[in-house]
Order: structure tokens, then sequence, then C-alpha cells
């Protein structure tokens, strides 16, 4: 999941075995800090089944995130995972369907997209669901973006729009050029009066700015599928000076 962490501490490594003995050079990673924050969400829904009966689910959001000395982040990773409810018609979502001895609740088959049995609620039941669990990353392509792009690559988009910044930075950032209703990128051929004006506000250099955050990504990262600002918040909050 961080692996471009991983490279950001090997990298300090070799530095530290470079050096030329001077106890300041030879701090390892001087300056910088490590934070592994987390944000978790309930929500009603993705929508209902085809009996009408709701869908439940949560995300858990986990932000990896190296901060300078300055407060800036210069390394980021996220991932979320998010679990639904059995009768959730999406076929690479993780299901929770219970406590075991628990009532059975509707059961989703994917091919048909319709409630066709009740998902068992045995231990071997639930630990198989439970140990088959994927986040986001994990389940890759197969998690599509309203079928025109993968959410690791929204996520990554989102990622290099961040690198750079303070927590602060970040928020201020992600305010200034989204849609104040759902968190999206301020979309230049909006219908919505509010975006539109938003929109129309900004300076030509801004609207630069809009263009390239919507050329990674299109998606909210602070709303009901994942409060990713508030896990990078945590993880600033509970960082820890690396080699200190």
């Amino acid at each position: 999941m961080f692996k471009k962490i991983i490279v950001v501490l090997a990298v300090l490594a070799l530095i530290i075995s470079c050096s030329g003995g001077k106890k300041e050079e030879m701090t390892p990673g001087k300056g910088l800090s490590l934070g592994l924050g987390n944000a978790p969400i309930f929500r009603v829904g993705p929508g209902k089944d085809s009996t009408g009966t709701q869908v439940y689910s949560f995300t858990y959001v986990q932000a990896a995130v190296v901060f300078d000395a300055d407060g800036k982040i210069t390394d980021l990773e996220v991932d979320e995972l998010e679990v639904s409810t059995p009768n959730y018609d999406g076929a690479s979502m993780p299901h929770f369907s219970g406590w075991p001895g628990s009532p059975e609740p509707n059961f989703t088959n994917h091919e048909t997209e319709k409630v066709d049995s009740k998902a068992p609620t045995t231990v071997e039941a639930i630990s198989a669901e439970v140990e088959g669990w994927k986040t986001k990353r994990d389940r890759g392509d197969s998690y599509g973006m309203n079928k025109t792009s993968d959410w690791w690559k929204q996520m990554d988009g989102w990622e290099k729009q961040l690198i750079g910044k303070t927590i602060d930075e970040a928020e201020a950032f992600y305010a200034k050029y989204t849609n104040d209703k759902n968190g999206r990128p301020l979309n230049p051929e909006t219908k919505d009066a509010a975006e539109k004006a938003k929109y129309d506000a900004l300076s030509d250099a801004d609207k630069q700015i809009v263009a390239d955050v919507r050329s990674g990504a299109t998606m909210s990262i602070n709303d009901a599928h994942g409060y990713v600002l508030k896990a990078i918040r945590d993880a600033w909050n509970k960082k820890k000076a690396i080699g200190g």
C-alpha cells in the first residue's frame, strides 16, 4: 500500500550511509516526520436492492503522510476500505453480512443484480467474507468511477495536487477549487448556477489550476465516499519524527 513511503525511507537510509560522519548529517530523516491517519464514515447507501431494501456501507480511509520541517506534505499515500451489506450489487465490493447467528440479510446476485437468496451468517461464512476484504487500491481496475476512470488513478491525481502543501494549505486549496455542494473539482461546463459563479470568479491562472486538477481527478475526496482530508489532518496530528 505504501510503496512511495518506503522509497522515501530507503533514500533517507542511503543518504545516511553516504554521509561524511558529522553528527548533524547522520541524523536520519532530519526535519521529516511520518504520520498514519485515518477517518471512518458510515453511509446510508449506495442505493437500495431490487426489493427496495436499503443498502448500508462504511468507508475507512487511511493516509500515510511524510511532512517536512515546514509541515509541507512531501509524500502521501491514501487507501480506503469500503464495506457494504451483502445486498449491494457491485461484484468487487467487500461485504459484511453480520455477526454469526444474526438474521440472514438479503444477498444480491451480481450477475442478475437481483436479490435471489439470503446471505449465510455462520462463523465460516463471515470469516470468509472478512478474509476476502480488499481496499480500493487492492480492487484496482475492478473499481471504476462511473465507468470512466479507476478510483486509484483519481486518488493518485489528488495526491499529486496535495504534495507540497501543508494540511491547512491543502484544505484551502480544496475549498477554492471544488464544488461547494459535492466536493468535486469545479466543472467549467456546469449548468449549476452556484458552481458556475464560483468558477467564473476565478482568475485565468486559477482556471488553469482547475483544468490541471480535473486532468487527474473529478471525484470528491471529502464526502460520504471517504474523508481523505480528515485522514491527512489526523496524520498531521499523529506525526512522529523519522529517526528522531
